[in-house]
Protein backbone atom coordinates (compact mmCIF):
# COMPACT_ATOMS: atom_id res chain seq x y z
CA UNK A 1 0.00 0.00 0.00
CA UNK A 2 1.39 3.11 -0.86
CA UNK A 3 1.30 6.69 1.29
CA UNK A 4 -1.29 8.12 -0.06
CA UNK A 5 -3.74 4.91 0.34
CA UNK A 6 -2.23 4.51 3.54
CA UNK A 7 -3.02 8.04 4.62
CA UNK A 8 -7.09 7.97 2.68
CA UNK A 9 -7.91 4.67 4.74
CA UNK A 10 -6.79 6.14 7.99
CA UNK A 11 -8.38 9.45 7.53
CA UNK A 12 -5.08 11.12 7.38
CA UNK A 13 -5.38 13.65 4.42
CA UNK A 14 -4.93 17.13 5.85
CA UNK A 15 -7.39 17.97 3.81
CA UNK A 16 -10.52 15.89 5.37
CA UNK A 17 -8.89 15.91 9.03
CA UNK A 18 -11.92 17.39 11.35
CA UNK A 19 -9.97 18.38 14.30
CA UNK A 20 -12.11 19.53 16.38
CA UNK A 21 -14.23 15.94 16.30
CA UNK A 22 -10.87 14.52 17.65
CA UNK A 23 -10.60 13.08 21.20
CA UNK A 24 -8.40 15.05 23.70
CA UNK A 25 -6.54 12.08 24.40
CA UNK A 26 -3.82 13.99 26.64
CA UNK A 27 -5.05 16.71 28.76
CA UNK A 28 -3.11 19.69 29.49
CA UNK A 29 -3.43 21.40 33.05
CA UNK A 30 -3.82 24.80 33.15
CA UNK A 31 -1.88 25.00 35.95
CA UNK A 32 1.09 24.49 37.40
CA UNK A 33 3.47 24.50 40.35
CA UNK A 34 7.37 24.90 41.71
CA UNK A 35 9.04 21.95 42.04
CA UNK A 36 12.51 20.36 42.40
CA UNK A 37 12.82 17.77 39.20
CA UNK A 38 15.47 14.70 39.36
CA UNK A 39 16.21 12.75 36.70
CA UNK A 40 18.60 9.38 36.69
CA UNK A 41 19.82 7.34 33.75
CA UNK A 42 21.77 4.57 33.47
CA UNK A 43 25.31 4.39 31.92
CA UNK A 44 25.72 2.68 28.66
CA UNK A 45 22.62 0.38 29.44
CA UNK A 46 22.22 -0.13 25.64
CA UNK A 47 26.16 -1.44 24.84
CA UNK A 48 25.61 -3.01 28.55
CA UNK A 49 22.10 -5.35 27.66
CA UNK A 50 22.94 -6.11 24.15
CA UNK A 51 24.92 -9.35 25.90
CA UNK A 52 21.92 -10.28 27.92
CA UNK A 53 19.27 -12.88 27.67
CA UNK A 54 15.90 -11.63 27.45
CA UNK A 55 15.71 -13.20 30.89
CA UNK A 56 18.50 -10.85 32.31
CA UNK A 57 17.78 -7.84 30.67
CA UNK A 58 14.13 -8.03 32.27
CA UNK A 59 15.38 -8.88 35.37
CA UNK A 60 18.38 -5.76 34.90
CA UNK A 61 15.77 -2.89 34.46
CA UNK A 62 13.42 -4.45 36.73
CA UNK A 63 16.29 -4.29 39.63
CA UNK A 64 16.81 -0.90 39.02
CA UNK A 65 13.83 1.19 38.35
CA UNK A 66 12.43 -0.90 41.55
CA UNK A 67 14.83 0.11 43.72
CA UNK A 68 15.05 3.79 42.32
CA UNK A 69 11.26 4.14 42.44
CA UNK A 70 11.38 3.24 46.06
CA UNK A 71 14.17 5.26 47.27
CA UNK A 72 12.13 8.57 45.49
CA UNK A 73 8.94 7.70 47.08
CA UNK A 74 9.81 7.17 50.43
CA UNK A 75 11.29 10.82 50.31
CA UNK A 76 7.65 12.03 49.35
CA UNK A 77 8.70 11.89 45.57
CA UNK A 78 6.71 11.52 42.03
CA UNK A 79 8.01 8.87 39.96
CA UNK A 80 6.04 10.02 36.78
CA UNK A 81 7.85 8.79 33.26
CA UNK A 82 10.08 5.25 32.89
CA UNK A 83 11.84 6.30 29.75
CA UNK A 84 13.61 2.51 29.38
CA UNK A 85 16.63 3.33 31.11
CA UNK A 86 15.96 6.15 33.67
CA UNK A 87 13.76 7.44 35.30
CA UNK A 88 11.67 11.16 35.81
CA UNK A 89 10.41 12.55 39.15
CA UNK A 90 9.57 15.60 41.24
CA UNK A 91 8.74 16.52 44.25
CA UNK A 92 6.11 19.58 44.92
CA UNK A 93 7.47 22.86 46.71
CA UNK A 94 4.61 23.91 49.05
CA UNK A 95 4.41 26.80 51.36
CA UNK A 96 5.71 26.21 55.09
CA UNK A 97 7.21 23.06 53.88
CA UNK A 98 9.10 23.94 51.15
CA UNK A 99 12.94 23.85 52.07
CA UNK A 100 12.17 20.58 54.08
CA UNK A 101 11.15 19.51 50.31
CA UNK A 102 14.35 20.97 48.90
CA UNK A 103 16.48 18.64 51.65
CA UNK A 104 14.29 15.46 51.02
CA UNK A 105 14.93 15.94 46.90
CA UNK A 106 18.45 16.56 47.34
CA UNK A 107 18.87 13.70 49.76
CA UNK A 108 16.69 10.91 47.86
CA UNK A 109 19.48 12.04 44.64
CA UNK A 110 22.49 11.60 47.61
CA UNK A 111 21.33 8.60 48.82
CA UNK A 112 20.96 6.96 45.33
CA UNK A 113 24.82 7.77 44.76
CA UNK A 114 25.86 6.84 48.54
CA UNK A 115 24.22 3.47 47.86
CA UNK A 116 25.60 2.48 44.53
CA UNK A 117 28.07 0.15 45.66
CA UNK A 118 25.45 -1.69 48.15
CA UNK A 119 22.83 -2.04 44.91
CA UNK A 120 25.79 -3.71 42.93
CA UNK A 121 26.06 -5.95 45.23
CA UNK A 122 22.36 -7.26 44.66
CA UNK A 123 23.34 -7.46 40.94
CA UNK A 124 26.56 -9.30 41.68
CA UNK A 125 24.72 -11.57 43.44
CA UNK A 126 22.18 -12.28 40.38
CA UNK A 127 24.67 -12.76 38.42
CA UNK A 128 24.58 -9.38 36.74
CA UNK A 129 26.03 -6.72 35.15
CA UNK A 130 27.86 -3.70 37.71
CA UNK A 131 25.33 -0.98 37.22
CA UNK A 132 26.48 2.47 37.20
CA UNK A 133 23.98 5.85 36.24
CA UNK A 134 23.91 9.73 36.61
CA UNK A 135 21.62 12.02 39.13
CA UNK A 136 20.83 15.57 38.36
CA UNK A 137 18.28 17.78 40.00
CA UNK A 138 16.85 21.34 39.20
CA UNK A 139 14.33 23.60 40.72
CA UNK A 140 11.34 25.34 38.86
CA UNK A 141 7.59 26.05 37.45
CA UNK A 142 6.67 22.79 36.37
CA UNK A 143 3.03 22.02 34.04
CA UNK A 144 1.55 18.45 33.89
CA UNK A 145 -0.73 16.74 31.49
CA UNK A 146 -2.12 13.35 31.72
CA UNK A 147 -3.33 10.63 29.04
CA UNK A 148 -6.94 9.34 29.58
CA UNK A 149 -6.09 5.98 29.93
CA UNK A 150 -3.37 6.97 32.45
CA UNK A 151 -3.46 7.77 36.25
CA UNK A 152 0.29 9.03 36.19
CA UNK A 153 0.50 12.59 34.73
CA UNK A 154 3.42 13.63 33.21
CA UNK A 155 5.38 17.07 33.44
CA UNK A 156 6.95 18.66 31.16
CA UNK A 157 8.82 22.74 31.13
CA UNK A 158 12.34 24.23 31.09
CA UNK A 159 12.69 22.70 34.05
CA UNK A 160 12.53 19.28 32.79
CA UNK A 161 14.09 19.75 29.69
CA UNK A 162 17.35 20.85 31.57
CA UNK A 163 17.55 18.30 34.00
CA UNK A 164 17.64 15.85 31.30
CA UNK A 165 20.29 18.09 29.65
CA UNK A 166 22.75 18.38 32.62
CA UNK A 167 22.30 14.58 33.32
CA UNK A 168 24.82 13.91 30.39
CA UNK A 169 27.39 16.01 32.38
CA UNK A 170 27.54 13.87 35.56
CA UNK A 171 29.65 12.02 36.44
CA UNK A 172 28.72 8.22 37.48
CA UNK A 173 27.12 7.55 40.87
CA UNK A 174 27.11 11.30 41.26
CA UNK A 175 24.67 13.90 41.42
CA UNK A 176 24.62 16.97 39.79
CA UNK A 177 22.26 20.14 40.08
CA UNK A 178 21.25 23.03 38.11
CA UNK A 179 22.13 26.90 38.88
CA UNK A 180 18.39 27.54 40.01
CA UNK A 181 18.15 24.77 42.87
CA UNK A 182 21.85 25.62 43.88
CA UNK A 183 20.47 29.29 44.60
CA UNK A 184 17.57 28.12 47.08
CA UNK A 185 19.94 25.11 48.03
CA UNK A 186 23.06 26.61 48.88
CA UNK A 187 22.56 28.02 52.42
CA UNK A 188 21.38 24.49 53.78
CA UNK A 189 23.57 22.89 56.19
CA UNK A 190 25.14 19.30 55.68
CA UNK A 191 25.73 19.77 51.92
CA UNK A 192 28.82 20.21 50.51
CA UNK A 193 28.10 22.14 46.55
CA UNK A 194 31.17 22.43 43.94
CA UNK A 195 30.72 24.47 40.63
CA UNK A 196 31.72 22.57 38.02
CA UNK A 197 33.93 24.00 34.86
CA UNK A 198 31.18 22.86 32.59
CA UNK A 199 28.19 25.00 31.86
CA UNK A 200 24.84 24.30 29.72
CA UNK A 201 23.85 27.15 27.45
CA UNK A 202 20.53 28.86 27.89
CA UNK A 203 19.60 31.49 25.89
CA UNK A 204 22.97 32.41 24.94
CA UNK A 205 24.22 32.76 28.20
CA UNK A 206 25.59 29.96 30.74
CA UNK A 207 23.90 28.11 33.30
CA UNK A 208 26.19 27.37 36.16
CA UNK A 209 26.05 23.39 37.25
CA UNK A 210 27.37 22.12 40.56
CA UNK A 211 27.79 18.73 42.28
CA UNK A 212 26.37 18.14 45.50
CA UNK A 213 27.16 15.31 47.94
CA UNK A 214 26.66 14.75 51.52
CA UNK A 215 28.90 17.28 53.96
CA UNK A 216 31.47 15.38 55.68
CA UNK A 217 32.76 16.08 59.50
CA UNK A 218 36.01 16.96 59.94
CA UNK A 219 37.03 13.34 61.15
CA UNK A 220 36.19 12.12 57.82
CA UNK A 221 38.41 13.85 55.57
Amino acid sequence: MGISEIQSSANLNATNWDFASQPDNILFSEKSCTCCVGFIDMVDSTRITAGLTRSQMSKYYSLFINWVNGIIRGYGGKVVKNTGDGLLFYFILLGDSHIKTVRNCLNSAITLSILHRNVNKKFISESLPDLNYRISLDYGEVSFAQTVDSTTPDIFSTTVNLCAKINKVADPNKVIIGGDLYRIARNLSGYDFHEIKETISISNRAYPLYTVSEAKTIGEY
